[in-house]
């Protein structure tokens, strides 16, 4: 577990805290608060449920879905909070044949971002690396902070797309010269649908969790965050 700290008014953002630390740090609504939870061993996973259930006393049934996998994007509203599920690229594993995905949980409220997930992220390790080097992000509010933490996941779609595309058009300009049929490219045709399929299907829900968000529904993002 990692905790970072916004306090209103300094230029630095804190790090250090413990679980026991994070009541105090919480009933401060001045303060931007961000934890980070790793499920990538069973007492994280047991230390993430306690903190979830017990600190911020997050509904149990949004607790299983953040522990479990493989489930699809999603927001859920809660009074005080809203759950969302997004998904994020395994670049280690996609390709133009196969679009993997791994899972990130988080929950945002007034003054806190909650993130949990199984796998590394590049895209949480390079907002953690720009909060470190430069408060402004914290300094907008948890909303913000939010928004910079899911545009640096969508943006690793962007190569993927591309490639994507480009597999395509090699596919086509293959066909175009073909005196007779081939199943090797066929073979190929199918396994692009298939990842395609899967880009697509993701890509739809996220797309609808994200106008969710932009669109005024959720009262944890202020208004003048909306256009971001």
């Amino acid at each position: 577990m990692e905790v970072f700290v916004y306090r209103k008014g300094s230029d630095e953002v804190e790090e250090g805290f413990t679980k026991e630390d994070l009541p105090a740090l919480l009933a401060d609504e001045s303060n931007v608060v961000w934890v980070d939870l790793q499920g990538e061993t069973p007492e994280k996973v047991q230390e993430a449920k306690d903190v979830l259930l017990n600190i911020f006393h997050f509904h149990h049934l949004t607790v299983e879905d953040c522990i479990e996998t493989r489930n699809q994007p999603k927001v859920e509203a809660f009074p005080n909070y809203f759950y969302f599920i997004v998904h994020g690229i395994k670049p280690e594993e996609t390709s133009s044949v196969n679009f993997a995905t791994k899972e990130l949980d988080g929950y945002l409220g007034k003054n806190f971002v909650v993130t949990f997930h199984v796998e590394r992220f590049r895209s949480i390790k390079k907002v953690k690396n720009q909060i470190r080097a430069n408060s402004f992000a914290c300094q907008r509010g948890a909303a913000y902070l939010l928004h910079q933490i899911l545009d640096q996941l969508i943006d690793l779609y962007m190569p993927v797309v591309d490639d994507f595309d480009n597999t395509i058009n090699a596919i086509e300009d293959r066909i175009f010269v073909m005196k007779r049929g081939n199943t090797v490219i066929l073979e190929e045709i199918m396994d692009v649908r298939r990842a395609v399929a899967r880009l697509k299907r993701i890509s739809s829900r996220q797309l609808d969790v994200l106008y969710r968000l932009s669109n005024g529904e959720f009262p944890q993002i202020p208004t003048n965050i909306l256009p971001f």
